[in-house]
């Protein structure tokens, strides 16, 4: 069973009341995948946020710096509250990664379109969890572009 402690060391969620988390209970589960199993793969329809509880997770860009030339980029999740899938929250709705397990994972699987819902009835909450949103999004797209930056320099 998901708890509001859970749901707040997501940063998205930090900053909500209790009361505001206990709305969000209702549709998120906990999942657990195996070893090697891809969650997802970039371009999928989103439908699900998730919040890492246990294991490790990589996830796989593809940045291309120029129209003919592409580099994959990867990202490590693995932290309690580090979380993945929250092109399910914004248009238009695909995912933007690969999500591939490195080890045996537990994490909460939160219904997208329910959570989107609630964030556009509740205004504080929708504005509260999307400023999060904005700047880890551009704390991710910084560190992908750095790594494919080093790998075009030769240094990893």
């Amino acid at each position: 069973m998901v708890t509001i402690d859970q749901l707040r060391t997501c940063e998205l969620f930090s900053e909500l009341t209790d009361e505001e988390l206990q709305q969000i209970l209702p549709f998120a589960r906990e999942e657990s995948y195996k070893q090697g199993t891809l969650m997802f793969s970039e371009g999928d329809e989103a439908t699900t946020f998730y919040i890492l509880l246990e294991g490790k997770v990589s996830l796989q860009y593809e940045i291309c710096p120029q129209p003919d030339y592409c580099q994959d980029a990867t990202i490590l999740l693995d932290k309690p509250g580090d979380f993945m899938g929250w092109s399910s929250l914004v248009k238009p709705r695909r995912m933007t990664a690969s999500g591939l397990c490195l080890t045996d994972v537990r994490l909460i699987a939160i219904d997208g379109k329910k959570l989107n819902e609630l964030l556009e009835r509740d205004s504080h909450m929708g504005f509260v969890v999307m400023k999060e949103l904005a700047g880890q999004i551009n704390k991710r797209l910084k560190e992908a572009k750095g790594l494919t930056f080093k790998r075009l320099m030769g240094s990893l």
